[in-house]
């Protein structure tokens, strides 16, 4: 062990309501470079609690104290799905045998109840079963880290010993490689559970857990991509399946030799191993990911991704649907040919959709002339053929790219990507329905347009370097989606708690042209009070892009090397609230931007 960092360990219980309160107060971070996503059902949640409710003795939660700007907080390393449990059930997310704590029994949730914060469900449990789960004495193993390094490596180790995790959970526990962080990112992208960064609060993972209809928050799995289609079950999605999937597909977009897709394969992308042969295919695999660039494969992935799902909307069908006739048991194999077919078309060589009707109409039923071998391994050439002729097959569906810019185009995965990363950091997200009063006179609202630029400024505040988005064409609120579709007979699309609504309205009620309309905002910016270089920044990455076949419009904000102000005022933002900061609060704000980095 020379050389080595020591860790101070600490083995001790905590009552459940010390550890809420800790909770309370944002002491337990998640780092989602190697955490499992939330996964438990409510039957999960509940059978735990059941057993903290009878005191029977529950697995030891594994947490590494770090020290922070606020004092130190708590890395969880293992424990995450149950600490999970022990808090949304105090908080009344769901009950214990049908029957909900009482918010009453404790000092911390009294005074929560007290202030409006939290709201007691009925009916309640006996005021005594709360004391009993409420004092419960949780065994805590606590070890002091300075670095990352060492938390790595244990949960690398505590995850790779003989634990009941699927194999891709396997793989990915404590690998940092690039290939294996864009595995990740495009696997929450699709679904549906990004957040903006790694590290997050356990408080807000709730809002991006997978779980089931009879809870009433998070992302219900049946609405999940792959589950929704019919491309994996709900359990293999929970074994990270889907990230087997996605790793075996982006191997064969990366590699100049297509793959054979074999599980040995795939340890090897993510662990080098001690072979030569599988050094080498993890070499080989970061060596591509180096050579195109982390954008540039989530670009690629993500053309091929909105363009399946544009398919699969105007079929009005799954994917199961579309290319069996009828729903298949599970599909992941005929899932990468199709997906694979479409890359190579949209990305190897350059194309674009001319006729999706006709594209679909090939596609129906092409399940019977795509052959699929079976057991663990696809060999190389087989998976090979096997896209190369369902290509072959579509391609009078496409035309040169020629001038297309594709980031002009279809934008989907990327705006659901933001809709949900605000669900976990609300300061550098907004969303305005649009510029013109919904009164029904379709005139421009220069308060509204006001009211954007102050919001800018807020989320450029927030430090240096800090990267926002403002999204105008979308509503929070099904009232003010409902409001535009009965004035202009706009229909909404929904994702999450969010009503998409598009500009469509406002380019028709104003030039009638979708680029004199971005350019009329763009010179209006232009000509504004914002300080400078935040309008130059946000006039030179404003994008016009679609959402399916709505018009949304994009601005992107980031911090200056200095407070940004809108005519000398200046703006915070704290979750989603903009404040104007008063001239005595001028010190604090401006010292944010005068250390060194």
């Amino acid at each position: 062990m020379a050389g080595k960092e020591k860790l101070d360990l600490t083995v001790r219980g905590e009552t459940i309501e010390r550890l809420y309160q800790d909770f309370k107060s944002e002491k337990f971070l998640v780092n989602r470079e190697y955490q499992r996503k939330l996964v438990w059902f409510l039957s999960e949640k509940e059978n735990f609690v059941d057993s903290i409710a009878r005191e029977f003795p529950i697995p030891i939660i594994l947490l590494a104290q770090k020290a922070g700007k606020n004092g130190d907080y708590y890395e969880i390393i293992d424990g995450m799905q149950r600490l999970d449990a022990i808090f949304s059930f105090i908080e009344n997310r769901f009950p214990l045998n049908g029957k909900y704590f009482d918010l009453e029994s404790t000092a911390v949730t009294k005074q929560l109840l007290d202030e409006r914060l939290v709201e007691q469900k009925k009916p309640s449990l006996s005021r005594r079963e709360c004391v009993t789960i409420a004092s419960y004495q949780v065994p805590l193993s606590i070890f002091e880290s300075p670095s990352n390094e060492p938390v790595n490596e244990v949960f690398r180790r505590i995850n790779s010993g003989g634990r009941k995790l699927s194999r891709q959970d396997l793989r990915v526990a404590g690998a940092l490689g690039e290939f294996a962080r864009i595995v990740r990112h495009l696997s929450s992208v699709v679904r549906g559970d990004i957040s903006p960064t790694d590290s997050l609060l356990l408080n807000n993972m709730g809002q991006i857990s997978l779980t089931s209809k009879d809870l009433s928050y998070g992302i219900d799995i049946e609405t999940v991509f792959w589950v929704a289609n019919g491309i994996i079950t709900k359990d293999q999605l929970r074994q990270s399946q889907d990230e087997e999937l996605i790793s075996d597909m982006l191997a064969y977009m990366l590699l100049d030799e297509p793959p054979a897709s074999r599980s040995e394969y795939l340890n090897d992308y993510f662990d080098p191993g001690e072979s030569d042969a599988s050094k080498e295919r993890y070499n080989q695999i970061e060596g591509a990911v180096k050579k195109f660039g982390h954008e540039e494969i989530v670009r690629r992935f993500t053309l091929v991704y909105d363009e399946l799902k544009l398919i699969l909307d105007e079929a009005g069908k799954t994917f199961t649907e579309l290319i069996f006739g009828d729903p298949a048991e599970r599909a992941p194999r005929y899932f990468q040919v199709v997906f694979l077919a479409l890359h190579e078309l949209l990305v190897r060589k350059s194309k674009k959709t001319s006729n999706r009707g006709r594209l679909i109409r090939k596609l129906s039923g092409s399940a019977e002339s795509i052959t699929i071998q079976e057991g663990g391994r696809w060999g190389a050439e087989a998976r090979h053929d096997e896209v190369i002729g369902l290509a072959a097959k579509i391609s009078n569906c496409f035309v040169d790219m020629g001038d297309h810019d594709p980031s002009k185009g279809k934008w989907i995965s990327q705006l659901e990507a933001i809709l949900t990363s605000s669900l976990t950091e609300q300061s550098s997200f907004d969303f305005k329905i649009g510029f013109v009063r919904l009164d029904g006179s379709g005139k421009f609202d220069s308060g509204c347009f006001q009211g954007v630029l102050e919001e800018l400024v807020g989320m450029a505040n927030i430090s240096k370097k800090r990267r926002g988005y403002l999204i105008v064409g979308v509503a929070d609120t099904k009232s003010d989606a409902d409001r535009v579709k009965s004035l202009y007979g706009i229909k909404p699309r929904k994702f999450a708690n969010f009503w998409i609504v598009g500009l469509q309205h406002e380019i028709d009620l104003g030039p009638k042209d979708a680029d004199k309309y971005i350019g009329n905002l763009i010179n209006s910016i232009e000509n504004s009070k914002l300080s400078e270089p935040l309008r130059s920044y946000v006039c030179k990455h404003a994008k016009f892009v679609q959402y399916y076949e709505l018009p949304v419009l994009v601005l992107e904000v980031m911090g200056q090397e200095t407070p940004s102000h809108i005519d000398g005022q200046y703006f915070v933002r704290h979750l989603n609230k903009k404040k104007l900061v008063a001239p005595q609060d001028f010190g604090a704000l401006f010292s944010q931007y005068s250390s060194s980095e």
